[in-house]
């Protein structure tokens, strides 16, 4: 079997309502999208969105990194996976989206070429149901402590708070849902939006309320102040921009840096990074959280084969797009019921 022909192509879904962090806000999933082709009538996708804030990159640096350096390396080579997916992580440095596009399609194919689902490919038996948490956005306090109520009343009980504003308020947000609804679960995310200071003090602010865990508090870069906080923090700190590949989970954790560590696709170049990763978590006793970026269908689904497969090493699943989407696809391959997937 050979990859015989390709195709890129972008895709767009419109979100119910705007998403708000910290970091940016956005009012559609927009994504990249891979098909490769072989030469014995087999078909796999893979896709990226732009997450520029985070990966740095756009849908024209993703789609000019799959034309110009990935996609003409795999053309007409015999499908032998571990050899080509080291081609895909060694061909340029960066570009982990448009990385992990390829790579995902690649799995896909191995496992069709098996005769196999992809969880069977990774080693599940079946496909258990998958929980996600669900985003609350950055607004008001008033608001997102409204906004809060209306997701766990439609049964949306693991909700991830975004904090950050700007505004001394982060602290009020939290309080005001957590007062109104204690039988939810909250993950509070502040996007790297605080500093040392901005985080102890948020810390003491909250140190009564039964909070899930803290997300990358402050930037990606401030190891010593990231390890500060989680000695401090009576809650668990959940480092995610900090960690795009295994060396990186392996540097925070050495530093006692995080307590869990946030695997995303998008950060480290699809599911042979994120292999890579759980096994240094492994190695450590950490377990981790399986997140998304806003994504389409495609990735999506790559991520919860991923999590059917290994559901002993992640403590926490947030792949909530398509629960943001204004309309779910008509051909999704996994079903929806709440805040639960069923593949």
């Amino acid at each position: 079997m050979t990859i015989s022909s390709t195709r890129v192509y972008r895709a767009s879904i419109p979100l119910a309502t705007p998403f708000v962090t910290a970091l940016r806000r956005v009012e559609d999933v927009t994504f990249v999208v891979l098909e490769l082709h072989t030469d014995n009538g087999a078909r796999a996708y893979g896709s990226a969105p732009a997450t520029k804030a985070i990966t740095g990159e756009t849908l024209e640096s993703i789609e000019q990194a799959l034309h110009t350096k990935i996609l003409p390396l795999l053309q007409g080579r015999p499908f032998e996976l571990q050899t080509l997916l080291h081609t895909v992580a060694t061909c340029l440095p960066g570009n982990s989206s448009a990385k992990a596009a390829v790579d995902m399609a690649l799995y896909m194919l191995a496992a069709q070429h098996e005769g196999l689902p992809l969880y069977r490919y990774l080693g599940a038996k079946e496909a258990t149901p998958v929980t996600t948490a669900v985003t609350v956005s950055l607004d008001t306090p008033e608001t997102m402590r409204n906004k809060a109520t209306e997701l766990f009343e439609c049964g949306y009980d693991i909700l991830k708070v975004k904090v950050g504003g700007g505004d001394g308020l982060d602290a009020q947000r939290i309080r005001e849902i957590a007062n109104a609804l204690p039988k939810a679960q909250l993950l509070v995310d502040a996007n790297q939006a605080w500093n040392l200071q901005e985080s102890l003090a948020f810390i003491d602010a909250c140190a009564d309320l039964p909070l899930a865990l803290i997300e990358q508090p402050v930037p990606a870069q401030d190891l010593e102040a990231l390890r500060q906080i989680t000695a401090r923090s009576p809650f668990p700190l959940l480092a995610d921009e900090a960690v795009f590949d295994a060396e990186d989970a392996r540097r925070v954790l050495d530093a006692g840096a995080a307590d869990l560590i946030n695997i995303k696709l998008m950060k480290c170049g699809g599911l042979a990074g994120a292999l890579a990763i759980l096994d240094v978590c492994r190695t450590y006793g950490t377990q981790c959280m399986l997140g998304s970026m806003l994504e389409g269908p495609v990735s999506i689904t790559a991520a919860l084969h991923l999590a059917v497969a290994y559901p002993d090493r992640f403590a926490w699943i947030d792949l909530d797009s398509p629960l943001l989407y204004r309309t779910l696809p008509s051909d999704l391959p996994f079903s929806v019921h709440g805040n639960c997937y069923r593949l």
